[in-house]
């Protein structure tokens, strides 16, 4: 299947890394995902990978990958990381569990990005050189309600990808 430069073509269950086209180095992973059910829209946003919001919630749902100049910091860094431009963080919950057979670190986090009080989710794993950073934000008062979509993406998602 010829993709070109790679993405998130037809919103689909499967991101593909952006192959070496002009100007571009390839960075990406191309990954697996599970799909949130169908409340959520997928949208094609400047500097996101994969990318939901909820039909009628103040929530999203995303997905982005780095491979190769990440470093080697750990999880916990990682995470941390998160938080540029967030004005508050305060983390409420830290697990470790193992995602694609690798350890990975689970943080409930409360912020505030520009006065707006929100409420995250972040998964992160590193695989094959590759981190990768699964996030579900959502406004405190529809956090839970809708945070089994995050599940069901996490629960389907899978790295390396064998193309056809």
């Amino acid at each position: 299947m010829n993709v070109g430069c790679g993405g998130w073509h037809g919103h689909g269950d499967i991101y593909r890394a952006h192959s070496p086209c002009v100007g571009q180095v390839q960075d990406e992973a191309t990954y697996r995902v599970g799909q949130p059910g169908s409340d959520w829209i997928p949208k094609t946003v400047k500097g996101m990978q994969v990318y939901w919001v909820h039909a009628r919630l103040p929530a999203a749902i995303r997905i982005h990958s780095r491979c190769d100049e990440h470093g080697d910091s750990s999880l916990e860094q990682f995470t941390d990381h998160l938080r540029i431009d967030w004005t508050s963080w305060t983390v409420r919950s830290r697990t470790h569990e193992r995602l694609l057979g690798r350890d990975a670190l689970r943080t409930v986090v409360d912020g505030s990005l520009d006065g707006i009080e929100m409420k995250l989710e972040l998964l992160v794993v590193k695989k094959n050189g590759c981190l990768f950073d699964l996030s579900y934000i959502a406004r405190p008062e529809a956090f839970d309600s809708v945070r089994s979509a995050f599940g069901r993406v996490v629960s389907g998602f899978d790295f390396p990808v064998e193309e056809a």
